[in-house]
């Protein structure tokens, strides 16, 4: 693995271990079951152990952050990566330290808007997708895309179509934070 490579590793999964500090900060406060699921109107329909919330949650992000990264570090050993997978390589950290900050301030009595938040971080990450679809390379999407266009023009036209459909999608959740 190259250094770069092995930097973002390193500090990509210290940030989805950096919630278990406030965790520890606030963990006499909490109580003994922590909410980690919400259905749409922002009630809580599932809980968990605080032990579990509070430390296995981020460490299993962790885990998923390296496996990720490993395996698209093997893929794409000596080639560029797209910006669009460098941009995907933070999504998983800056998720975990969201979720688990709204995970910790519910029960503690914080007015949380967990359809509103949820909403706009996949509105933000849609549009950014959308933004760098049509930009990838013809030669990087046959690593990506499975089956791949036989063309470059078909593969031009679909990354077009992709890129436009994702930006809309992004809107439309942005738009949805009113109404939720």
């Amino acid at each position: 693995m190259e250094k770069k490579n092995r930097k973002t590793l390193i500090l990509s999964v210290i940030i989805c271990l950096l919630p278990m500090i406030l965790g520890s900060i606030l963990y006499n406060k909490l109580p003994e079951q922590m909410p980690v699921h919400f259905t749409t109107n922002d009630v809580i329909d599932n809980y968990a152990h605080k032990n579990f919330a509070l430390f296995g949650l981020p460490l299993i992000m962790a885990i998923v952050q390296a496996i990720c990264l490993i395996a698209i570090n093997t893929k794409l050993k000596n080639e560029e990566k797209p910006k669009m997978l460098k941009i995907m390589e933070w999504f998983i950290p800056v998720v975990s330290v969201l979720f688990y900050v709204i995970m910790v301030e519910v029960p503690l009595g914080s007015t949380v808007y967990v359809g509103k938040s949820i909403c706009l971080i996949l509105g933000i990450l849609f549009m950014i997708i959308g933004n760098y679809i049509p930009k990838m390379s013809y030669e990087m999407g046959k690593t990506i895309f499975h089956p791949m266009p036989k063309s470059e023009k078909s593969f031009r036209k679909m990354s077009k179509i992709m890129g436009y459909s994702f930006i809309i999608m992004g809107i439309v959740l942005l738009i949805m934070i009113i109404w939720v």
